[in-house]
């Protein structure tokens, strides 16, 4: 009897659970309890299904069965393969994953997410139970399901690097993206390694929001899914950290059932045509206490059909959830699972009071479409501020629900998933501004194909003594292509007065745009802007001052700069600013460089600019080849007044100024004067008036 096989282990295992069940003792003992070793095995698993496909997961629910012996069923024995399950030989040759755990009475919800599957592949999936004497029920039904597509990263920028001014705080962010086109899940992780920062490693992790003109309704629903965060998550901006039961510091999973001792919610308010339950609203209820939330104490609280809690009265039900944080309505929210739930007949929703919480309990709560829950969860708002968020069992899909809190105008809000696959039975979720936790340096959650996610990090200078500081931030994931990625991040505390945030260049028909940026600024007199062209003409391979700027002295506000460069040639074109101190102190931005292509495809003079002129006007002409070219001034007499170009040019186009002088600096007289250029057998002229 004790050598029979337990859970697929041996007779020493065997005697384990039965000493675990204190069920040790003689036969006789056994069989008057009813716990016959020879008893029946468990009924057949037939409504095994297998949803909420990702690119490496399948979730599969079931019903655990009755059994007659002793304890029910303590095990099971989940099979999957690629290749089809049909016979006894199929399931035993498939992978296997054993599930062990506390006796399961007939009928209760099961839920396991198989993780580490192939990318597009077709899965069967099939089960057995077994019962404390390693009894194994028949192989269940086979579901089959297949895996999305290989996700595809994006991360930028590729570096973060800043000039900092001691005492300050300003923030940066990387942004991970999955770009892929088709269905598929991002899972990642991110950690910070090589760290020169003193002290812990605050980042947080926000959405980006996907924008989107799209109406949809209950008959014409979103099917875009969103992103998840695994563990823990935040701070947000007023202070707000999440941890869930699965982080060793996170809260215990614990179910402290109020249908029997609380109130039932019976004044459902429709809020559309929808009935109360669908649609609708309840409350306010009170709370028996100060609750302070996002700084703010509130004393009633309304519950709404579509699993969401808020301390806002709205005329809205809002099935359709959204990301977190937006200004959009709800706000002041504690979303549990906001999505398009419908209480039914089934569903029922009770609340108590008890000397330092609040409960609201939503109790076989299915969805509005068949397949989505039911959920039975609590929220707990703790007189201290913690509020705490029970999930007792997640049936069906739950992939298309949003978790997290936000604050009474959507300016600020804390997301743990949205849209994603991540919600489960007997787990356990807490928010506080005041954690008790220390805050993880390893990041992870999954990112749906089109969606992104921010990784802001703070830099902070307070106390921090001039020099670099840097760290490698290092972002593992499931793009097979792309499996990790290293985005150096340095700061460097100077007393350098002007943080220039952006320096650019555009090229728009001849002319080159110069842009650049700054947040903070001090002491600055202005930037002189420099100018290196690199091509076959030796002579202009150096730096050259080509404009110079004004600044504004000293500002906290970011201030906007820019600058024209007309006078171009082709080739490649470097930039920097040369940033000037009022005391005369200066120093160098990094360089930009540009590509431009300023060859002419026919020779050309164009008339003067300004004509009139006083004291000087432009010329510019164009040179589509090489040429040998004699730019001339000649007074109406014909007379030369003035050799401007005499040598060989590239092609390219070119401004000249002529001042009014003549070959022996002197000042010409007003009246008319004749330009004419030379260039190969290429021969215009321009006539031209000065005016003085």
């Amino acid at each position: 009897m004790y050598g029979m096989d337990l859970w697929g282990g041996s007779s020493g295992e065997g005697l384990k659970m039965m000493e675990q069940y204190n069920i040790m003792g003689d036969c006789s003992m056994m069989l008057t309890l009813g716990m016959d070793p020879d008893s029946t095995a468990p009924d057949q698993i037939t409504d095994l299904t297998a949803i909420d496909p990702t690119s490496n997961s399948v979730t599969l629910n079931w019903t655990s069965p009755y059994d007659s012996s002793f304890g029910g069923i303590v095990s099971y024995d989940l099979r999957y393969s690629s290749d089809p399950i049909v016979t006894e030989d199929d399931f035993n040759n498939a992978a296997s994953i054993l599930i062990a755990g506390d006796p399961d009475s007939a009928g209760m919800s099961k839920s396991y997410i198989i993780h580490e599957l192939a990318f597009s592949t077709q899965y069967y999936f099939a089960v057995k139970a077994s019962d404390i004497w390693g009894n194994k029920s028949l192989m269940s039904n086979v579901p089959n399901l297949a895996t999305w597509d290989a996700p595809e990263i994006n991360i930028t920028p590729d570096s973060i690097a800043h000039i900092i001014l001691p005492d300050t705080t300003i923030a940066d962010s990387i942004v991970i993206s999955n770009t892929s086109t088709v269905n598929s899940t991002l899972d990642y992780s991110i950690e910070f390694i090589n760290n020169t920062f003193p002290g812990e490693i605050y980042a947080r992790l926000m959405p980006v929001n996907r924008l989107t003109d799209d109406v949809y309704s209950k008959e014409n629903p979103d099917p875009y899914k969103g992103m998840s965060i695994r563990g823990s998550g935040g701070p947000d901006l007023f202070g707000y950290e999440w941890i869930d039961s699965n982080d060793p510091q996170g809260p215990v999973y614990e179910w402290n059932d109020i249908s029997s001792t609380g109130t039932l919610v019976t004044n459902w308010i429709p809020t559309s045509i929808y009935t109360g339950t669908d649609e609708g609203k309840a409350g306010p209820f009170t709370l028996g206490f100060n609750f302070k939330f996002y700084g703010i104490e509130y004393t009633n609280i309304y519950f709404y059909s579509n699993g969401f809690i808020s301390f806002v009265d709205y005329d809205d039900a809002y099935m359709s959830n959204g990301t977190i944080p937006s200004s959009s309505d709800p706000n002041n929210i504690i979303a549990a699972v906001w999505d398009d739930l419908d209480g039914g007949t089934n569903g029922h929703v009770y609340y108590k009071t008890e000397e330092n919480k609040f409960i609201v309990q939503y109790t076989d709560w299915p969805g509005y479409y068949g397949g989505t829950g039911p959920f039975t969860f609590q929220v707990v708002l703790n007189k201290n501020g913690k509020i705490i968020i029970y999930y007792k069992t997640v049936q069906g899909s739950s992939n298309s629900a949003t978790v997290g809190i936000e604050n009474f105008d959507g300016s600020d809000g804390l997301q743990v998933a949205n849209n994603a696959t991540y919600l489960e039975s007997n787990l356990a979720v807490q928010f506080s501004a005041e954690p008790e936790w220390l805050i993880a340096d390893n990041l992870s959650g999954t990112i749906y194909n089109g969606n992104s996610l921010a990784v802001i990090l703070n830099f902070i200078t307070e106390d921090l003594e001039l020099g670099n500081y840097s760290l490698d931030v290092v972002v593992s994931s499931n793009d097979p292509d792309n499996p990790q990625w290293t985005i150096p991040v340095s700061m460097e505390v100077s007393e350098v007065p002007v943080e220039l945030t952006s320096f650019t260049a555009e090229n728009t028909s001849d002319v080159v745009i110069l842009k650049w940026k700054t947040s903070t600024e001090k002491n600055n007199m202005g930037f002189e802007v420099e100018r290196k062209i690199s091509n076959n003409q030796s002579e202009v391979n150096q730096w050259v001052k080509i404009g110079y700027v004004k600044g504004n002295g000293t500002t906290t506000e970011p201030k906007d700069y820019s600058l024209k460069d007309n006078n171009l040639m082709s080739g490649t074109i470097q930039y920097r600013l040369k940033q000037i101190d009022f005391n005369g102190s200066a120093h160098y931005s990094n360089k930009i460089e540009i590509t431009v292509n300023n060859i002419p495809t026919e020779f050309a003079l164009s008339q003067n600019y300004p004509n009139p002129f006083n004291p000087s006007t432009s010329i510019r002409y164009d040179i589509p080849v090489q040429s040998d070219v004699t730019i001339n001034i000649y007074d109406g007499l014909g007379r030369l007044i003035r050799t401007l170009i005499d040598g060989v040019k590239e092609p390219g186009k070119y401004t000249l100024t002529w001042d009014g002088r003549n070959n022996y600096n002197q000042s010409v007289a007003s009246g008319f004067y004749i330009c004419k250029i030379k260039a190969g057998k290429f021969i215009n002229i321009k006539k031209m008036l000065m005016l003085k």
